[in-house]
């Protein structure tokens, strides 16, 4: 049997538990968190199996029914779980706990669907903080319906915290010209899935740039004098790259600050969370414009003097601080002049990361949540390897030196072409590791957990054929992004492709057409993500051939492309437009734009290479 997370404790008790023998889901009271729980589950079960049972009320329990109670604990998530052949009995602390033992039993009969093995589970989670944090801003703004999904996904995980990041992405009232265009979030749709979060006992923590990337918001010719940077922003062509590396608010005119704080008394009063997130993350430009007289030695006096005043904004309105601590790590310092209840979120993607920064943040005496990544951002496929690696360490660390949480972060770096189904591997990864640190799944015992789990694959191996998906091309969205621009920045990777040996990549090309064939056989509910993974993988094939192809006719090497450039633009433009498709099942347009204009400059350049090989 697998669970995502793994329990705590169970014994297993002789005997099975038959679903066509339970009459009814008994709930103790008419308490409003009690009978959601019970419509959830009726609802969940009819869908699993297609047994209709019915909700009663009883202060005592019975034979053959679900019993569920809850205790008024406090915050704690301990439940108990009980199968036996009398029935089903599921006791939580809080009616959070009772919700999270719902997704347990959840979990046990989708595996054994009617004949359930009897058993006895008791489980609480190692860290009170077990979050995901989901990109909303770099391209995709995703529908309100795909945001639910999204909850569900969690709460089917045990993750009790959900963050969005925003920069232009939300319908400011105050500031029209910033998102108009661009296909924002509404009030109404946020208040209506902080609603939605709070009936599945996750809370939705708002997080909004304040400081650092606020490329949109300075590149408004009435806002582009408070760029930190003295330039004619507005008159600047849109560049995904730009809005990566630059774009840091001038702390020092009154006129940001004021601008911030509007922006943020507007956003804040739409959320029940306890937290708001104010971000300010790497404020690269800081010092380098109109404060450069102002900045010496360093910057540091300048930037923790501005968050100051920020997050004293978002304490005065009731709520607690949270920021991302790459600034303040470099200048512990100052770190004690921001607000004592000031978490830091301790953000580090590599698989190489080290428990330094974690110990930095706990000799400080501050609080901290880790922050590992899920990988796909700018990829066609998540490089679940890196991630898995990245998140055992950074909550293994957490663990070593106390902090309050995880934080699992999905971003969408260079226009976010990474669908959201490829960060659900390391979204329950991350989910697992935080209720249970000391889990014992090594990669291979995940993979077919979540196989099974998520994605109903009774072979258990298609996890492990996106993992290695993921590992077959160095080469991604952004990288095709600099070379289509001449950008000569991090994500140019020309000379790494030069340098490439080209047996590899014909023999990725190869193993990626594999994978394709084999993810075919497979038989899944999940039409959309299945959709998604198939385009995933004939992408990275795509992609291998064009990169074949650029070393044979543009860098002249000796090279034998297995698609010319005809096939390559038509392939592509295929694989373009089922892109579209996809997104526009999950998203709303947002930015969708930058994405098309960037393939079909990939494609005339393809074009324009094969003309020049032909004379």
């Amino acid at each position: 049997m697998y669970l995502i997370p793994e329990v705590k404790e169970v014994t297993v008790l002789s005997g099975a538990c038959k679903l066509a023998d339970i009459k009814k889901i008994t709930i103790k009271s008419i308490h409003k968190d009690l009978f959601h729980a019970g419509t959830f589950l009726q609802k969940r079960i009819m869908f699993l199996t297609g047994h209709m049972i019915p909700i009663m009320v009883s202060e005592t329990d019975s034979a053959n029914e679900i019993y569920l109670d809850f205790e008024d604990s406090g915050y704690s998530e301990t439940y108990a779980l009980k199968i036996d052949g009398n029935g089903i009995a599921i006791n939580g602390k809080s009616p959070k706990a009772l919700f999270w033992g719902i997704q347990t039993l959840l979990q046990i009969i989708q595996q054994y669907h009617k004949t359930l093995p009897c058993l006895k589970i008791e489980d609480e989670p190692d860290f009170k903080h077990r979050g995901f944090y989901h990109d909303v801003t770099r391209g995709k703004v995703p529908k309100l319906s795909t945001l639910k999904w999204l909850v569900e996904k969690c709460a089917y995980y045990k993750i009790n915290e959900l963050q969005l990041y925003v920069e232009h992405s939300f319908a400011f009232k105050s500031v029209p010209e910033l998102w108009t265009g661009k296909d924002p979030l509404t009030a109404q749709e946020i208040l209506e899935l902080d609603e939605y979060c709070r009936d599945f006992h996750i809370d939705l923590i708002p997080s909004m740039a304040t400081f650092g990337h606020l490329y949109e918001l300075l590149r408004l010719r009435k806002y582009q004098h408070l760029n930190e940077l003295e330039i004619s922003a507005a008159d600047l062509p849109h560049d995904l790259w730009d809005r990566m590396a630059h774009y840091t608010i001038d702390p020092s005119n009154e006129e940001s600050f004021n601008l911030i704080k509007q922006m943020i008394e507007e956003y804040l009063p739409l959320f029940s969370s306890e937290f708001f997130n104010i971000c300010c993350d790497e404020t690269f430009d800081l010092g380098k414009g109109r404060n450069k007289a102002l900045v010496q030695p360093g910057p540091e006096r300048l930037y923790v003097d501005f968050v100051k005043k920020i997050a004293e904004v978002v304490i005065s309105n009731g709520k607690i601080p949270m920021m991302w601590g790459d600034i303040v790590l470099n200048h512990r310092d100052l770190i004690h002049e921001l607000p004592s209840q000031t978490v830091f979120l301790n953000w580090e993607y590599g698989a190489d990361v080290t428990e330094e920064a974690t110990r930095k943040f706990s000799e400080a005496g501050v609080t901290q949540i880790v922050c590992p990544g899920v990988q796909g951002w700018s990829r066609f496929a998540c490089d679940i390897d890196h991630a898995s690696t990245n998140i055992r360490k950074k909550i293994q660390y957490g663990v070593k030196f106390n902090a309050d949480g995880v934080l699992n972060t999905d971003w969408g770096d260079c226009g976010h072409i990474n669908f959201v189904s490829g960060a659900l591997h390391g979204m329950a990864l991350g989910a697992a590791l935080s209720w249970n640190t000391s889990s014992a799944f090594n990669d291979n015992e995940f993979d077919r957990a979540i196989s099974l789990l998520e994605w109903k694959d009774c072979s258990s191996e298609l996890a492990s054929l996106l993992r290695e998906l993921g590992n077959l091309c160095f080469y991604h969205f952004g990288n095709i992004y600099a070379w289509i621009n001449s950008k000569d920045c991090l994500w140019n990777k020309e000379k790494e492709l030069k340098n490439m040996d080209s047996e590899i990549l014909l023999r990725n090309y190869f193993r990626a057409d594999e994978i394709q064939a084999k993810m075919l056989n497979f038989k899944t509910d999940n039409r959309l993500d299945f959709m998604e993974f198939m385009w995933s993988a004939k992408m990275i094939k795509w992609t291998l051939a064009f990169l074949l192809f650029k070393k044979e006719k543009e860098y002249r090497q000796e090279v034998e492309a297995p698609l010319s450039g005809n096939e390559l633009i038509e392939t592509g433009c295929f694989l373009l437009n089922e892109f579209i498709f996809l997104w526009r099942e999950r998203n709303k347009e947002s930015e969708l734009c930058n994405i098309v204009s960037t393939f079909r400059s990939v494609f005339d350049r393809i074009w324009q290479i094969t003309q020049s090989n032909q004379h």
